[in-house]
C-alpha cells in the first residue's frame, strides 16, 4: 500500500498551515497516513476542522478507522466509502475545500480533477501524487499535468517532493 513520504507530509502540513486550511477532501484513503497529516494540520488555528475522505476498499477503511481512533481525530473526519467518482458525484459541496489531495486510481485523474474544481475555493489547492513516481503512472501523470496546465482558471506545477506532486491553485 503505497503511502506518501515523510517530506510529502511535512510539504503538505505547510502549505496547509499556511493557507489556514479548515475543509480537506481526499481521494484515496488507504491507511490514513496522508489523512494524518492533513487532520493534524487544519486542527491548528481557530476554524472547525473536517475531513472527507474516499476510499473503496473496506479493508483499507478498517486500518485507517484505526489509525484515526488511535490518534485521536476521528471525529473530524467522515470516511465515504465507494468508488470514487459516484462519491464525488454525491457530495456537490461548491467552493467548500480549502485542499484536495488526489491519490487514487491515475485513469480517472481528469475525471477527479473536473469533479472537485468546482468543490474547490477560490484560493484553494488541489493536489496530486505520484507525478514523478512510481515510473509505471508517468503516462497518465504527465496527461493529467497537460490537461490542468491548459485550464484558464488554474495555476500548477509539479512540485518534486516524494514521489512528486503537481499542486494546482484555483483562481478566481
Amino acid at each position: 500500500m503505497l503511502a506518501i513520504t515523510f517530506d510529502t507530509g511535512m510539504f503538505f502540513s505547510i502549505m496547509l498551515k499556511a493557507m489556514r486550511a479548515k475543509r480537506v477532501l481526499e481521494i484515496g484513503t488507504s491507511t490514513g497516513f496522508s489523512t494524518l497529516w492533513f487532520a493534524d494540520a487544519i486542527m491548528s488555528g481557530a476554524g472547525k476542522p473536517h475531513i472527507i475522505t474516499i476510499e473503496a476498499s473496506l479493508e483499507k477503511i478498517r486500518l485507517a478507522e484505526k489509525n484515526f481512533v488511535q490518534t485521536g481525530i476521528d471525529d473530524i473526519i467522515e470516511i465515504k466509502q465507494g468508488t470514487a467518482i459516484d462519491v464525488l458525484r454525491r457530495i456537490k459541496k461548491k467552493n467548500y475545500f480549502d485542499f484536495v489531495f488526489i491519490d487514487a486510481d491515475k485513469e480517472s485523474m481528469l475525471e477527479y480533477f473536473d469533479l472537485v474544481l468546482p468543490m474547490t475555493r477560490t484560493g484553494g489547492i488541489i493536489a496530486a501524487d505520484n507525478m514523478l513516481f512510481p515510473e509505471h503512472f508517468r503516462p497518465d501523470m504527465e496527461k493529467y499535468a497537460r490537461y490542468v496546465r491548459h485550464r484558464a482558471n488554474v495555476q500548477s506545477v509539479t512540485v518534486p517532493v516524494g514521489m512528486g506532486e503537481e499542486v494546482t491553485l484555483k483562481l478566481g
